[in-house]
């Protein structure tokens, strides 16, 4: 590339950024969101294109950009309910609960929610500035079938223990509706959270290992994402598929552009289908045309409610939670541990989702909402900040095989935590990054030393 070519791509990031920085500066000092659904919707697009557009200003792989995946699920949860009644109306949902959308809180909620994508943006093009861009390495044998046995283990490991959970909520009766009674069935076990967990960190040392194992692991993981889709659990899915194509364009594989607009299009008509299982079933519309891209987009697009609830509680003086809630899960292990203050209790309202559940309903968490509800609008620009951050970080890794491992495994609870509590993330983190550790270890161990390198890092296939 010439040095006009190079200086006109700086010019326009540099443009990109200003105007990401303006927007922020906007919305933290003077926000205005139109009050009606389809100026609310479309000032939010505005807002995510602009972000996208600056994370895609680098060639870093794209939409599988690490930055760039996360703004795109960021965006379809947040804002496709937003896009799908301004093109469709509320007529359109006889069958779904959109009414919540009318009850004065949504505009805040997208402002809060444009003021959070800004600050991931900036927050992750700061932190991936200098990302090494050297060409992906493979494992050589050793490492290899170390992240073989590894992978192919987690894998197995977390698809018996989906199997076991489908089993025991009523096997493939579920696929009838079943998803609320799945989730009923298994909602005080969280063995099935980590089965899913091993599901994806499983495929992604698998994908990472190549040759006939990352074969097998896409042939297994198709297999689970099917029964998965069928009983209506597609987050489980969804989450995982992301972070496993965004490991494999980072290891040098390619997608073009039509497989993404395709892939992204079959997948939206089969959330739509998803959700007619959650509902009432397959074989009845429920007021809503089967399959529809936008039914799909509107119902992932509901996790702006858990915002406007929290804004709710917080307009009648409730006092915030002082980040209880992102330290929760230790606290337990702390208390259970112990003994203090009598253990952890059963049914514990520190746990977000546990508190959204019990006072509203099933229907998710999301990193603004919690954010605002631990710290008001300075913990929502916060906690995304720190998630642009970490996420940012992980691009600026070398392409080696074990630097991919690491950005699958940071990566992959981030993108579920889109539209669940913050939680469950620091022990899924510790669990993978243990994991990663012991099968470098082990690789390292067996691996001969070439005497002319002295350097401590893994030597890499030539």
């Amino acid at each position: 590339m010439d040095s006009s070519a190079l200086s006109g791509r700086d010019v326009g990031r540099a443009t990109l950024t200003v105007a990401v920085v303006v927007m922020f500066a906007v919305e933290a000092l003077m926000p205005f969101v139109p009050s009606d659904v389809s100026g609310t919707a479309v000032a939010f697009f505005l807002s995510w294109g602009l972000c996208l557009a600056l994370l895609l200003s680098d060639d870093g792989g794209g939409l599988y950009r690490p930055s760039a995946g996360y703004l795109v699920l960021f965006g379809f949860f947040h804002g496709g309910l937003l896009f799908s009644i301004a093109l469709r109306g509320r007529d359109a949902f006889t069958a779904y609960d959109v009414a919540w959308i009318d009850d004065g809180y949504a505009p805040e909620a997208t402002h809060l929610a444009i003021l959070g994508m800004a600050a991931f943006t900036l927050a992750a093009e700061l932190a991936s500035r200098g990302a090494r861009g050297e060409p992906a390495s493979g494992p050589v044998p050793i490492e290899r079938a170390r992240l073989a046995v590894a992978g192919l283990g987690c894998l197995l490991t977390g698809v018996v223990i989906f199997v076991v959970a489908v089993a025991d909520a009523g096997g493939f009766g579920l696929v009838s509706g079943g998803y609320l009674m799945f989730i009923q069935a298994n909602e005080s076990d969280s063995a099935l959270g980590y089965g899913t967990l091993l599901v994806g960190y499983g495929v992604i040392l698998a994908v990472l290992a190549g040759g006939r194992t990352r074969v097998v692991a896409w042939a297994i993981f198709g297999a689970y994402s099917v029964v998965a889709f069928l009983i209506g659990s597609r987050g489980s899915v969804l989450f995982a598929l992301l972070a496993i194509l965004i490991v494999e364009v980072r290891q040098g594989r390619r997608i073009r552009t039509l497989w993404t607009v395709g892939g992204a299009l079959g997948v939206l008509v089969l959330i739509g289908l998803v959700r007619q299982t959650r509902l009432v079933g397959f074989g009845q519309s429920g007021g809503t045309s089967v399959g529809s891209p936008l039914d799909a987009l509107a119902e992932m697009g509901a996790s702006l409610r858990p915002t406007t609830v929290v804004l709710d509680w917080h307009s009648f003086g409730e006092p915030f939670r002082h980040g209880v809630t992102l330290v929760a899960v230790p606290v337990r292990f702390l208390e259970r541990l112990t003994g203090w203050h009598g253990g952890a209790p059963a049914h514990d309202d520190r746990l977000f989702n546990v508190e959204i559940s019990e006072r509203v309903s099933a229907i998710g968490g999301s990193p603004i909402a919690e954010g605002y509800h631990n710290f008001g609008t300075v913990g929502v620009v916060l906690f995304m900040l720190a998630i642009g951050l970490a996420i940012g970080r992980i691009e600026r890794l070398p392409r080696s095989p074990w630097s991919t491992a690491l950005t699958g495994v940071v990566l992959l609870p981030l993108l579920v935590q889109v539209r669940n509590s913050f939680a469950p993330v620091p022990v899924q983190l510790a669990l993978g990054l243990l994991l990663l550790c012991l099968v470098r270890a082990g690789a390292r161990r067996h691996t001969p030393q070439d005497p002319g390198n002295t350097s401590p890092e893994l030597t890499t296939a030539r």
